[in-house]
């Protein structure tokens, strides 16, 4: 494992949230990048997801700026 792998480092339901957790960390000097919105449909019911990529070396940083963000349901 090297520290410039990229890793998942926040899963949302929420487009919108995904985008503000982005500028969050943008604006704290961290390269992000947001995943393709997914959805799947389950029983007929669509579901949805973003993604929050990050270097490896920066979850720690990233985690703590994601944790101050109103209402941040991470997972």
């Amino acid at each position: 494992m090297s520290d410039n792998d990229i890793v998942c480092l926040a899963t949302t339901a929420n487009h919108g949230q995904a985008c503000e957790w982005r500028t969050a960390l943008e604006a704290e000097g961290i390269e992000c990048q947001m995943g393709e919105d997914l959805t799947v449909y389950v029983n007929n019911v669509p579901w949805s997801q973003a993604d929050l990529w990050v270097h490896r070396a920066n979850v720690e940083r990233a985690m703590a700026v994601l944790e101050r963000q109103p209402a941040a349901q991470l997972t």
